[in-house]
Protein backbone atom coordinates (compact mmCIF):
# COMPACT_ATOMS: atom_id res chain seq x y z
CA UNK A 1 0.00 0.00 0.00
CA UNK A 2 1.56 3.77 -1.23
CA UNK A 3 2.02 5.64 2.01
CA UNK A 4 -1.18 8.17 1.97
CA UNK A 5 0.12 12.29 2.00
CA UNK A 6 -1.49 14.84 4.68
CA UNK A 7 -1.95 17.79 2.65
CA UNK A 8 -0.89 21.32 5.09
CA UNK A 9 -2.39 24.24 3.53
CA UNK A 10 0.85 25.52 2.19
CA UNK A 11 1.16 29.28 3.60
CA UNK A 12 5.70 29.04 3.45
CA UNK A 13 7.86 31.02 1.75
CA UNK A 14 8.40 27.64 -0.59
CA UNK A 15 6.83 25.64 -2.10
CA UNK A 16 3.62 26.87 -2.56
CA UNK A 17 0.06 25.97 -3.69
CA UNK A 18 -0.26 26.26 -6.82
CA UNK A 19 -3.11 27.56 -9.38
CA UNK A 20 -5.23 25.01 -10.79
CA UNK A 21 -4.02 25.44 -14.28
CA UNK A 22 -0.51 25.04 -13.08
CA UNK A 23 -1.80 21.41 -12.01
CA UNK A 24 -3.18 20.75 -15.25
CA UNK A 25 -0.49 21.64 -16.99
CA UNK A 26 2.07 19.62 -14.99
CA UNK A 27 0.12 16.54 -15.12
CA UNK A 28 -0.33 16.28 -18.78
CA UNK A 29 0.71 13.73 -20.79
CA UNK A 30 4.48 14.36 -21.16
CA UNK A 31 5.78 16.08 -24.31
CA UNK A 32 9.23 14.90 -26.06
CA UNK A 33 12.20 17.36 -25.59
CA UNK A 34 13.86 17.40 -29.04
CA UNK A 35 13.87 16.62 -32.49
CA UNK A 36 12.89 19.35 -35.12
CA UNK A 37 9.68 17.09 -36.50
CA UNK A 38 7.67 17.69 -32.56
CA UNK A 39 6.85 21.13 -31.25
CA UNK A 40 9.27 21.53 -28.71
CA UNK A 41 12.17 23.17 -29.87
CA UNK A 42 10.09 26.33 -30.91
CA UNK A 43 8.15 25.85 -28.19
CA UNK A 44 11.29 26.22 -25.71
CA UNK A 45 12.63 29.07 -27.74
CA UNK A 46 9.88 31.36 -26.97
CA UNK A 47 9.50 30.12 -23.54
CA UNK A 48 13.01 31.11 -22.95
CA UNK A 49 13.03 34.73 -24.79
CA UNK A 50 9.83 35.68 -22.67
CA UNK A 51 11.30 34.37 -19.06
CA UNK A 52 13.83 37.16 -19.65
CA UNK A 53 11.20 39.26 -18.47
CA UNK A 54 11.13 38.22 -14.64
CA UNK A 55 14.80 38.86 -15.18
CA UNK A 56 14.94 42.15 -16.55
CA UNK A 57 17.49 40.62 -19.02
CA UNK A 58 17.73 41.60 -22.64
CA UNK A 59 21.77 41.73 -23.49
CA UNK A 60 22.38 37.92 -22.62
CA UNK A 61 20.83 34.11 -22.19
CA UNK A 62 17.84 32.06 -19.94
CA UNK A 63 18.18 28.54 -19.20
CA UNK A 64 15.94 26.61 -17.39
CA UNK A 65 17.42 23.44 -16.32
CA UNK A 66 15.81 20.87 -14.33
CA UNK A 67 16.66 20.79 -10.62
CA UNK A 68 15.91 23.23 -7.39
CA UNK A 69 17.10 26.68 -6.86
CA UNK A 70 20.33 25.48 -5.31
CA UNK A 71 21.22 23.75 -8.95
CA UNK A 72 20.91 27.42 -10.08
CA UNK A 73 23.12 28.43 -7.40
CA UNK A 74 25.57 26.30 -8.45
CA UNK A 75 25.60 26.43 -11.96
CA UNK A 76 26.55 30.32 -11.06
CA UNK A 77 29.22 29.27 -8.70
CA UNK A 78 30.91 26.38 -10.79
CA UNK A 79 30.47 28.03 -14.41
CA UNK A 80 32.72 30.96 -13.62
CA UNK A 81 34.69 30.18 -9.35
CA UNK A 82 37.34 28.62 -9.57
CA UNK A 83 39.75 27.71 -6.39
CA UNK A 84 42.20 30.25 -7.10
CA UNK A 85 39.25 33.17 -6.61
CA UNK A 86 38.08 34.31 -3.15
CA UNK A 87 34.18 35.17 -3.26
CA UNK A 88 32.74 37.91 -1.26
CA UNK A 89 29.82 36.24 0.06
CA UNK A 90 27.10 39.40 1.79
CA UNK A 91 25.88 37.51 4.76
CA UNK A 92 22.74 38.81 6.66
CA UNK A 93 20.60 35.78 6.83
CA UNK A 94 20.06 31.91 6.21
CA UNK A 95 20.90 31.83 2.72
CA UNK A 96 24.10 33.51 2.80
CA UNK A 97 25.62 31.24 4.94
CA UNK A 98 23.88 28.42 2.52
CA UNK A 99 26.12 30.29 -0.25
CA UNK A 100 29.26 29.81 1.98
CA UNK A 101 28.20 25.63 2.36
CA UNK A 102 27.79 25.43 -1.46
CA UNK A 103 31.16 27.38 -1.91
CA UNK A 104 33.41 25.27 0.69
CA UNK A 105 31.61 22.12 -1.24
CA UNK A 106 33.00 23.62 -4.64
CA UNK A 107 36.85 24.40 -3.01
CA UNK A 108 35.87 27.98 -3.40
CA UNK A 109 37.52 29.93 -0.89
CA UNK A 110 34.95 32.86 0.35
CA UNK A 111 35.40 36.12 2.20
CA UNK A 112 32.10 37.46 4.17
CA UNK A 113 30.73 40.83 4.92
CA UNK A 114 28.03 40.07 7.77
CA UNK A 115 24.95 41.69 8.73
CA UNK A 116 22.57 41.91 11.18
CA UNK A 117 19.07 39.68 10.92
CA UNK A 118 15.74 42.26 9.83
CA UNK A 119 18.12 44.95 8.23
CA UNK A 120 20.49 45.09 5.45
CA UNK A 121 24.73 45.05 4.88
CA UNK A 122 25.92 48.67 4.42
CA UNK A 123 27.01 48.94 0.98
CA UNK A 124 29.79 50.81 2.40
CA UNK A 125 31.15 47.83 4.27
CA UNK A 126 30.81 46.08 1.07
CA UNK A 127 33.47 48.28 -0.45
CA UNK A 128 35.75 49.24 2.15
CA UNK A 129 36.34 45.30 1.54
CA UNK A 130 36.74 45.53 -1.96
CA UNK A 131 39.30 48.30 -1.49
CA UNK A 132 41.29 45.86 1.14
CA UNK A 133 41.35 42.84 -1.44
CA UNK A 134 40.25 42.78 -4.84
CA UNK A 135 37.71 40.17 -4.96
CA UNK A 136 36.27 38.91 -8.71
CA UNK A 137 32.92 38.10 -7.53
CA UNK A 138 30.20 39.59 -5.08
CA UNK A 139 27.63 37.45 -4.06
CA UNK A 140 24.62 38.28 -2.46
CA UNK A 141 21.00 37.09 -1.27
CA UNK A 142 18.60 39.40 -2.87
CA UNK A 143 15.38 38.17 -1.35
CA UNK A 144 16.56 37.20 1.94
CA UNK A 145 13.87 35.44 2.71
CA UNK A 146 15.06 33.82 6.05
CA UNK A 147 14.70 37.21 7.41
CA UNK A 148 12.15 38.44 5.05
CA UNK A 149 14.39 41.11 3.55
CA UNK A 150 15.27 42.51 -0.05
CA UNK A 151 18.99 43.53 -0.12
CA UNK A 152 18.88 46.40 -2.91
CA UNK A 153 21.06 45.52 -6.50
CA UNK A 154 21.97 48.57 -7.52
CA UNK A 155 23.85 49.64 -4.67
CA UNK A 156 26.33 46.54 -4.76
CA UNK A 157 25.70 46.40 -8.75
CA UNK A 158 28.04 49.50 -9.08
CA UNK A 159 30.34 48.47 -6.65
CA UNK A 160 30.75 45.59 -8.69
CA UNK A 161 31.30 47.93 -11.87
CA UNK A 162 33.75 50.29 -9.41
CA UNK A 163 35.83 47.34 -8.73
CA UNK A 164 35.52 45.38 -12.11
CA UNK A 165 33.99 42.13 -10.58
CA UNK A 166 30.76 40.80 -11.20
CA UNK A 167 27.89 40.34 -9.23
CA UNK A 168 26.08 37.00 -8.76
CA UNK A 169 22.59 37.00 -7.46
CA UNK A 170 20.65 34.32 -5.24
CA UNK A 171 16.74 35.11 -6.46
CA UNK A 172 15.55 32.10 -6.03
CA UNK A 173 12.62 33.41 -3.40
CA UNK A 174 12.29 36.33 -5.52
CA UNK A 175 12.09 35.34 -9.28
CA UNK A 176 8.81 36.22 -10.34
CA UNK A 177 7.79 37.99 -7.64
CA UNK A 178 10.20 41.00 -6.66
CA UNK A 179 11.38 43.51 -9.68
CA UNK A 180 14.88 42.05 -10.14
CA UNK A 181 15.81 44.55 -13.62
CA UNK A 182 19.53 42.80 -14.00
CA UNK A 183 20.16 45.29 -17.19
CA UNK A 184 19.54 48.12 -14.92
CA UNK A 185 20.57 47.17 -11.41
CA UNK A 186 23.88 45.90 -12.66
CA UNK A 187 23.54 42.25 -11.72
CA UNK A 188 25.57 39.58 -14.21
CA UNK A 189 24.06 36.45 -13.53
CA UNK A 190 20.80 35.55 -10.97
CA UNK A 191 19.61 32.60 -10.08
CA UNK A 192 15.73 31.59 -9.32
CA UNK A 193 13.54 28.45 -8.78
CA UNK A 194 10.02 27.57 -9.76
CA UNK A 195 8.37 26.43 -6.56
CA UNK A 196 8.43 30.06 -4.65
CA UNK A 197 7.03 33.38 -6.60
CA UNK A 198 6.80 31.11 -9.92
CA UNK A 199 3.62 29.27 -8.28
CA UNK A 200 5.41 26.18 -9.95
CA UNK A 201 5.73 22.91 -8.27
CA UNK A 202 9.55 22.18 -7.61
CA UNK A 203 11.65 20.99 -9.99
CA UNK A 204 12.88 23.52 -12.33
CA UNK A 205 16.19 26.27 -11.83
CA UNK A 206 15.94 29.50 -14.19
CA UNK A 207 19.54 31.25 -14.27
CA UNK A 208 19.58 34.32 -16.22
CA UNK A 209 23.38 35.28 -17.16
CA UNK A 210 24.15 38.42 -18.47
CA UNK A 211 27.05 40.07 -20.74
CA UNK A 212 29.59 40.66 -18.75
CA UNK A 213 29.61 37.19 -17.56
CA UNK A 214 30.01 35.82 -20.83
CA UNK A 215 33.04 37.85 -21.35
CA UNK A 216 34.46 36.59 -18.30
CA UNK A 217 33.98 33.02 -18.83
CA UNK A 218 35.58 33.68 -22.56
CA UNK A 219 39.38 34.89 -20.72
CA UNK A 220 38.78 31.75 -18.26
CA UNK A 221 41.44 29.05 -18.95
CA UNK A 222 41.35 25.19 -17.44
CA UNK A 223 37.43 25.19 -16.97
CA UNK A 224 36.37 22.06 -15.10
CA UNK A 225 32.81 22.30 -14.68
CA UNK A 226 30.28 19.62 -15.00
CA UNK A 227 28.81 19.07 -17.78
CA UNK A 228 25.12 19.15 -16.43
CA UNK A 229 26.34 22.92 -14.49
CA UNK A 230 27.87 24.52 -17.31
CA UNK A 231 26.74 27.31 -18.85
CA UNK A 232 29.02 27.33 -21.44
CA UNK A 233 26.91 23.42 -22.58
CA UNK A 234 23.85 24.97 -21.89
CA UNK A 235 24.55 27.92 -24.44
CA UNK A 236 25.83 25.47 -26.89
CA UNK A 237 22.81 23.28 -27.06
CA UNK A 238 20.58 26.18 -27.57
CA UNK A 239 22.44 27.73 -30.25
CA UNK A 240 24.41 24.41 -31.99
CA UNK A 241 21.13 22.44 -31.75
CA UNK A 242 18.10 24.83 -31.03
CA UNK A 243 16.68 23.12 -34.14
CA UNK A 244 17.19 19.78 -32.54
CA UNK A 245 17.59 19.61 -28.92
CA UNK A 246 18.02 22.78 -27.25
CA UNK A 247 18.54 21.86 -23.90
CA UNK A 248 21.92 19.12 -23.17
CA UNK A 249 19.68 17.21 -20.94
CA UNK A 250 16.32 15.77 -21.04
CA UNK A 251 13.98 18.75 -20.36
CA UNK A 252 10.76 18.51 -17.95
CA UNK A 253 8.54 19.09 -20.66
CA UNK A 254 4.92 19.53 -18.68
CA UNK A 255 6.73 21.65 -16.01
CA UNK A 256 8.23 23.38 -18.60
CA UNK A 257 4.67 24.11 -19.95
CA UNK A 258 2.82 24.91 -16.57
CA UNK A 259 5.94 27.77 -16.01
CA UNK A 260 4.88 28.91 -20.20
CA UNK A 261 1.40 29.85 -19.05
CA UNK A 262 2.78 31.54 -15.58
CA UNK A 263 5.31 33.71 -17.50
CA UNK A 264 2.64 34.80 -19.47
CA UNK A 265 0.39 35.96 -16.57
CA UNK A 266 3.24 37.58 -14.88
CA UNK A 267 3.79 39.40 -18.15
CA UNK A 268 -0.07 40.43 -18.76
CA UNK A 269 -0.14 41.75 -15.47
CA UNK A 270 3.00 43.59 -15.03
CA UNK A 271 5.83 42.42 -12.44
CA UNK A 272 5.72 45.67 -10.57
CA UNK A 273 2.02 45.74 -10.63
CA UNK A 274 2.35 42.23 -9.22
CA UNK A 275 5.33 43.06 -6.61
CA UNK A 276 2.83 45.46 -5.35
CA UNK A 277 0.20 43.43 -4.96
CA UNK A 278 2.35 40.96 -2.96
CA UNK A 279 3.20 43.91 -0.51
CA UNK A 280 -0.25 45.05 -0.70
CA UNK A 281 -1.37 41.32 1.08
CA UNK A 282 1.65 41.34 3.32
CA UNK A 283 0.32 44.86 4.89
CA UNK A 284 -3.21 43.45 5.30
CA UNK A 285 -1.52 40.52 7.25
CA UNK A 286 0.56 42.57 9.16
CA UNK A 287 -2.17 45.22 10.30
CA UNK A 288 -4.28 41.98 11.36
CA UNK A 289 -1.35 40.59 13.05
CA UNK A 290 -0.67 43.69 15.22
CA UNK A 291 -3.92 43.93 16.23
CA UNK A 292 -2.79 40.96 18.21
CA UNK A 293 0.44 41.66 18.97
CA UNK A 294 2.36 40.12 16.81
CA UNK A 295 5.07 42.45 15.05
CA UNK A 296 7.35 42.34 12.51
CA UNK A 297 10.79 41.79 12.33
CA UNK A 298 12.28 43.11 9.34
CA UNK A 299 13.34 47.03 8.95
CA UNK A 300 10.30 48.40 7.38
CA UNK A 301 12.08 50.29 4.53
CA UNK A 302 13.76 47.23 3.38
CA UNK A 303 10.81 44.61 4.08
CA UNK A 304 9.89 41.65 1.90
CA UNK A 305 7.03 42.48 -0.31
CA UNK A 306 6.48 38.09 -0.39
CA UNK A 307 7.04 37.11 2.78
CA UNK A 308 7.32 38.42 6.28
CA UNK A 309 8.97 37.24 9.83
CA UNK A 310 6.81 37.61 13.25
CA UNK A 311 7.81 38.21 16.37
CA UNK A 312 4.99 37.18 18.93
CA UNK A 313 4.11 39.17 21.86
CA UNK A 314 5.92 38.07 24.78
CA UNK A 315 5.90 35.21 26.85
CA UNK A 316 4.98 33.17 23.28
CA UNK A 317 7.15 31.35 21.44
CA UNK A 318 7.41 30.90 17.51
CA UNK A 319 7.29 27.51 17.42
CA UNK A 320 4.38 26.75 19.85
CA UNK A 321 2.49 29.29 17.25
CA UNK A 322 3.65 27.08 14.23
CA UNK A 323 3.25 23.92 15.86
CA UNK A 324 -0.32 25.03 16.48
CA UNK A 325 -0.93 26.01 13.19
CA UNK A 326 0.11 22.61 11.23
CA UNK A 327 -1.70 20.11 14.21
CA UNK A 328 -4.84 22.22 14.92
CA UNK A 329 -5.42 24.61 11.86
CA UNK A 330 -3.52 22.09 9.38
CA UNK A 331 -1.80 25.11 8.16
CA UNK A 332 1.95 25.55 7.36
CA UNK A 333 4.34 28.25 7.91
CA UNK A 334 7.80 28.85 7.68
CA UNK A 335 10.09 28.63 10.95
CA UNK A 336 11.88 31.54 12.01
CA UNK A 337 16.00 31.56 11.97
CA UNK A 338 16.11 34.06 15.80
CA UNK A 339 16.52 32.29 18.83
CA UNK A 340 16.05 33.18 22.45
CA UNK A 341 18.85 32.55 25.19
CA UNK A 342 17.33 29.00 25.43
CA UNK A 343 17.50 28.20 21.60
CA UNK A 344 13.99 28.31 21.01
CA UNK A 345 12.87 30.05 17.77
CA UNK A 346 10.93 32.58 19.22
CA UNK A 347 9.81 34.01 15.49
CA UNK A 348 8.08 32.41 12.23
CA UNK A 349 7.26 33.23 8.91
CA UNK A 350 4.28 34.26 6.68
CA UNK A 351 3.83 34.01 2.92
CA UNK A 352 1.78 36.16 0.83
CA UNK A 353 2.69 35.67 -2.48
CA UNK A 354 0.86 33.55 -5.24
CA UNK A 355 -2.61 31.39 -3.97
CA UNK A 356 -1.08 32.69 -0.54
CA UNK A 357 -2.24 36.41 -1.45
CA UNK A 358 -5.32 36.03 -1.39
CA UNK A 359 -7.65 38.13 0.88
CA UNK A 360 -9.44 34.76 2.13
CA UNK A 361 -5.89 33.56 2.52
CA UNK A 362 -4.22 36.36 4.42
CA UNK A 363 -7.74 36.94 6.80
CA UNK A 364 -7.41 32.81 7.27
CA UNK A 365 -3.95 33.16 9.23
CA UNK A 366 -5.26 36.20 11.16
CA UNK A 367 -7.97 34.21 12.21
CA UNK A 368 -6.54 31.04 13.16
CA UNK A 369 -3.86 33.64 15.24
CA UNK A 370 -6.97 34.61 16.96
CA UNK A 371 -8.00 31.29 17.67
CA UNK A 372 -4.56 30.40 19.34
CA UNK A 373 -4.55 33.25 21.97
CA UNK A 374 -7.59 31.88 22.61
CA UNK A 375 -7.13 28.82 23.22
CA UNK A 376 -4.28 29.80 24.82
CA UNK A 377 -5.58 31.97 27.64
Amino acid sequence: MSFKMNKPFLMIPGPMDVPDEVLRRCGHQVFPHYDKLTDFCPFYHQLVEKTKYVFGLNDGYVFIPNGSGTTAVNMMLASLCVPEDDVLVMHNGGFGGYAEKNLKNLGIPYTNVKGEIGTVIDPQKVRDEMKRKHHKFIYMTHNESSTAVVNPIPPIGEIAREFDALLLVDAVSGVGGVVIDMDRYGADVVAGASQKCLELPPGLAPVAVGKRAWEYMETMKNRRVPYILDFQAWKRAYIDQFEWHPQPVTGATTMLYALDWVIDNIIEEGLENRQERFRSAGQRLKAGMAELGFKPGADPKYASPVVTEFIPPKGIIGEDVRTYYLTKQNTMVGYGIRTNENGERYTFRIAHFGLAAGNERIDHMINITRKFLEEKG
